[in-house]
């Protein structure tokens, strides 16, 4: 089984550099069932940002292709600023509206050259489509991309409210309280996705998730610590407080620094964790709060912490580099 990690997911929404006013939900169709935002800035200039990108640009590759994709798309991933990405849950289709950090003109300009580029025409927008994705522009330094023509044209429609939108980002708000800025923030209508793809949740994630119609995650900054917030919208208060009941039981054990020995203990908590990143979490601040038919989980971790453990990650793929160079 996949394991979840609270600290893959602090990692991985810092190096993705899917919060401050975020997302617009007039640009948001009604259809989705779930919702990324990214606030680049904010996570560039973090102290855990900033660390990630002076590492990586001592890699000779990675500004090779910073410096190809600028060159050739007029994309700059250090000077973007936001992206709100959403979708109905179908595997390989969504929609990304991204601004700031692109040169449109120059990106239109390269789509051109190529003989696959279908070009057509939208209002008052040029689409460009290829056999996988397409885009279009919103203006000097933001664009449009989704993943066929179809989903584009739709997406279009949203934004010149052409098509229904979203009346307000569920949770969102709850999740604003959670973190007083969030640079990165998500929301998922788990049944809707999961009855979408196929799939059911795993035990013993279900015994959790299935008393909540909708998911959210946030990730900011918190004085000395990272904070990442989950919030779960319950059908009704009652089971609301049930669920906030199953929570603080799970922290709990976990604050009561129980020795982990093996996976299985981690199960025995109701998360399936790997256990030197559950070690971590007990070393982490958690908090569990309830608003009506909202329940809230926040984790403060200590950046100088994560930045060891972020060191020591490197460490470890680079030294694996280095040995199989040597091989």
């Amino acid at each position: 089984m996949k394991k979840f990690s609270f600290l893959s997911a602090f990692l991985a929404l810092s190096v993705l550099s899917l919060l401050a006013a975020g997302p617009n939900p007039k640009q948001v169709s009604k259809q989705a069932n779930w919702v990324a935002h990214l606030e680049f800035q904010d996570i560039l200039t973090s102290e855990i940002g900033s660390f990630m990108m002076k590492e990586a640009r001592k890699d000779p590759a990675f500004n090779q292709k910073m410096n190809g994709m600028m060159a050739v798309f007029g994309l700059n991933l250090e000077k973007m600023g936001s992206a709100t990405a959403y979708g109905s849950g179908k595997k390989d289709e969504g929609v990304i509206i991204t601004k700031g950090g692109i040169n449109t003109k120059q990106l239109e300009g390269f789509a051109s050259l190529n003989e696959e580029a279908v070009v057509k025409s939208k209002g008052d927008k040029k689409t460009y489509s290829f056999k996988k994705g397409a885009f279009s522009s919103l203006g000097p330094d933001s664009i449009i991309i989704a993943s066929d023509a179809e989903m584009l044209n739709h997406g279009l429609d949203v934004i010149d409210g052409k098509s229904q939108s979203q009346k307000k980002m569920a949770v969102a708000s709850y999740l604003n309280n959670l973190i007083e800025k969030p640079m990165a923030i998500m929301s998922v209508h788990v049944p809707k996705v999961l009855e979408i793809q196929g799939e059911s949740i795993p035990a013993p994630q279900a015994a959790v998730l299935k008393k909540a119609d909708l998911v959210g995650f946030a990730l900011g900054e918190a004085g000395t610590s990272m904070r990442m917030a989950m919030a779960m919208r319950a059908s009704d208060e009652k089971t609301a407080e049930h669920l906030e009941n199953v929570l603080r039981g799970a922290w709990s054990l976990l604050s009561l620094g129980v020795e982990i020995t093996s996976e299985t203990d981690s199960k025995e908590i109701g998360m399936d964790i790997d256990r030197e990143y559950l070690k971590l979490l007990q070393k982490a601040k958690g908090t569990i709060s309830r608003e009506k038919r909202n329940v809230g989980l926040t984790i403060d971790l200590e950046t100088a912490l994560l930045l060891e453990k972020i060191t020591e990650e490197i460490q470890k793929r680079n030294s694996k580099k280095q040995k199989n160079e040597s091989d």
